[in-house]
């Protein structure tokens, strides 16, 4: 059996071939792109391989984003998993209702773990989630300037090209690595929109883990440091110190980041230059999210399912719903005792449906969880992401006198339930579009918009 990779936005792109689409429907684009490997050689049928994809489609069609189609499919096969993007200028026609796309991208992985397909697929749509990427994907010359603009986006372009970089950020830097070795802190954490913002010659002199926190990803401008972790967050509006916050979380939940000491983070007004140096020690945030679960008995909660419910969580923050504000709830984990403790509000629109189209790590169910997030109520999910209801009502059975002022019912919810079980809840405010996290009966975590704050 094939080696299991681990799942990085590099080995993705690694992984993964260009075709040019000629069809112009959904069933011939997703033949075509089967057709161009060769699957016989790795002992698959590809007879097989598209009727897997098929009976996928038939359950839920996979479009992601306007633009942007993901058919996936898990298959008897020995290897890890494989990925082709091909790119219609024309247009495939691949919805029901007339939805045309210009990018679909096949996944392909070994059947052997389901988990592992649905993370794959969440790191492939991550690292196609931002619009203006997936345009330039569109418009590129031909298959090879697109495979180069895959490689350079994740950083593996062999030749980065210098900008220039500002004499306030270079300056703060400089600060920044003389505050971290007088204070001994674990990390120098940076958060701005690209890595060319960064002055990478002045934090050459710095020994100690680097955590760059980007708005748009890693690009060409990341050079090869030994102790250098990129993260990608993408969302623009949280406010300097919440996509500080963001990144922390990241690394924390790879272990990156211990509970003990300070990281220096140096931040700037949205995110496009350094002016700005914090001193955070990621204990008081985030031990009790990831090191406070193996602690509490939840350790059955993975972080990417914590992390895709964050991210789903700031972006009905960020967007609303039909430009109207939205505030919801998702409790997640601990699904025995908070069955206990629900009464379901409407029909369970997840009812009845098989548990592996219904997964919160699958990109193509977003768009249905922020349809639904309009019900009153809560979502419902299990520890492996598993969604099992929406527009459940949360049964009321203590009340917390130590919430800040104006938090309403929602939020009382959330500390009741998590005060009577091990879950976590993620709340939106409808009002502020705070995204607020709440564990043992309080919040652990709050992430508010850039424009409710000048920080």
């Amino acid at each position: 059996m094939e080696q299991q990779r681990p799942i990085t936005p590099e080995t993705l792109v690694k992984a993964t071939s260009v075709i040019e689409l000629t069809a112009r429907t959904r069933a011939l684009a997703i033949q075509q792109l089967v057709d161009s490997h060769r699957w016989e050689d790795s002992g698959v049928s590809p007879e097989k391989l598209l009727a897997a994809i098929e009976e996928r489609e038939a359950t839920a069609q996979t479009i992601v984003a306007q633009d942007l189609a993901i058919p996936h499919a898990s298959v008897e096969w020995d290897g890890d998993f494989h990925i082709i993007v091909g790119r219609s200028k024309k247009g495939v026609q691949y919805g029901v209702a007339g939805g045309v796309v210009r990018l679909v991208v096949l996944l392909v992985t070994g059947k052997n773990q389901a988990t592992r397909h649905l993370q794959v697929l969440a790191t492939l749509a991550e690292l196609l989630m931002a619009a203006d990427f997936r345009r330039s994907l569109i418009e590129a010359a031909g298959p090879s300037k697109i495979l180069k603009a895959l490689h350079e986006r994740v950083g593996l372009s062999p030749k980065p090209v210098r900008v220039e970089v500002s004499e306030l950020s270079i300056r703060l830097s400089e600060q920044a690595v003389q505050l971290a070795i007088a204070l001994n802190v674990q990390a120098i954490l940076l958060a701005v929109d690209r890595a060319s913002s960064v002055p990478w010659d002045v934090l050459s002199v710095w020994p100690g883990k680097l955590l760059l926190v980007c708005t748009h990803g890693a690009d060409s401008q990341q050079p090869d440091f030994p102790n250098l972790h990129c993260f990608e967050v993408p969302h623009a509006g949280l406010s300097r110190i919440d996509r500080a916050n963001l990144g922390m979380l990241l690394a924390a939940s790879t272990g990156l980041l211990s509970d003990d000491t300070d990281v220096v983070c140096v931040t700037g007004p949205s995110g496009q230059r350094l002016d700005c140096i914090a001193v955070i020690r990621p204990a008081d945030k985030f031990h009790a999210i990831f090191q406070g679960n193996v602690e509490r008995g939840t350790a059955r909660i993975p972080p990417a399912v914590v992390l895709r419910v964050l991210s789903l969580a700031i972006e009905l923050a960020s967007e609303g719903r039909e430009g109207k504000p939205v505030g919801t709830m998702f409790v997640i984990g601990d699904s025995r005792q908070v069955a206990k403790r629900v009464q379901q509000l409407v029909l369970n629109p997840f009812h009845g449906y098989s548990r592996n189209v219904r997964n919160v790590l699958d990109p193509g169910l977003a768009e249905t969880i922020k349809e639904y997030a309009v019900l009153d109520g809560a979502f419902i999910v299990a520890a492996d992401g598993t969604m099992l209801s929406a527009g459940t009502y949360l049964v009321p059975e203590t009340s917390s006198t130590e919430l800040s002022g104006g938090l309403g019912a929602r939020h009382q919810a959330a500390a009741s339930i998590t005060a009577r079980t091990k879950a976590m809840a993620i709340i939106i405010s409808q009002s502020t579009g705070k995204v607020t996290i709440f564990q043992d009966g309080g919040s652990v975590l709050a992430l508010e918009k850039a424009s409710l704050t000048r920080w």
